[in-house]
C-alpha cells in the first residue's frame, strides 16, 4: 500500500517551486534583453551588488557560496563589463569594493522589471492584500533566528 499524499501541499516544496519559477522568469527576461549568457548565480550576484553588497565575502555569505566561487563569478562579470572592482583601502589591496558599471545597472533594471511583472502576476492571482500577508510572513520567517540544526546545503538554480 502506497503512502497517502498530505492533505495540504508541503510548504517547503511550494516555496521551492515558487522560488525556482521566479528565478527562471527573471533569467528568461534577461535573455530577451541581451543578458542570456548570465547564469542564475551571476544574475543574483549582479542584483546583490546593485543592492549594495560590495565585497566578495559579503556576497559569499548572502549566496551561501565559497569566496573562491564568488571570486570566479566576479572575475567573469568584470570581464563582461558588468562589474568594476576598486581597492577598498590603500593599506590592503586584497579587499576590493565591487560596484556595477552602467551595463551592470542595465541588467539590474531588467531584473527588477521582470520581478515587478512576476509580482503583478501574483497580485492578479491572489490579490494585493493576500500578497502583502504572504510577503510579511516570509519576511518574518527569513529574519527570525534559526532554531533547528541547519544543513550547509543551499538551493542552486544551475
Amino acid at each position: 500500500m502506497s503512502p497517502q499524499p498530505p492533505a495540504e501541499p508541503d510548504l517547503g516544496m511550494l516555496l521551492a517551486i515558487c522560488c525556482e519559477r521566479l528565478v527562471r522568469t527573471v533569467v528568461g527576461e534577461l535573455a530577451t534583453v541581451g543578458y542570456g549568457h548570465l547564469t542564475p548565480s551571476q544574475s543574483l550576484t549582479v542584483l546583490f551588488i546593485g543592492d549594495g553588497v560590495d565585497t566578495v565575502t559579503r556576497l559569499a555569505d548572502r549566496l551561501g557560496m565559497t569566496t573562491q566561487a564568488i571570486s570566479k563569478i566576479c572575475a567573469t562579470l568584470h570581464t563582461e563589463g558588468l562589474l568594476a572592482r576598486q581597492a577598498a583601502t590603500a593599506g590592503d589591496a586584497r579587499v576590493r569594493r565591487l560596484e556595477l558599471t552602467g551595463e551592470g545597472d542595465r541588467a539590474v533594471a531588467a531584473m527588477r522589471a521582470a520581478g515587478a511583472a512576476a509580482e503583478q502576476h501574483w497580485v492578479d492571482l491572489v490579490g494585493a492584500d493576500t500578497l502583502g500577508v504572504v510577503r510579511a510572513a516570509l519576511a518574518a520567517f527569513a529574519s527570525a533566528p534559526q532554531r533547528d540544526p541547519v544543513s550547509p546545503v543551499h538551493i542552486r538554480f544551475a
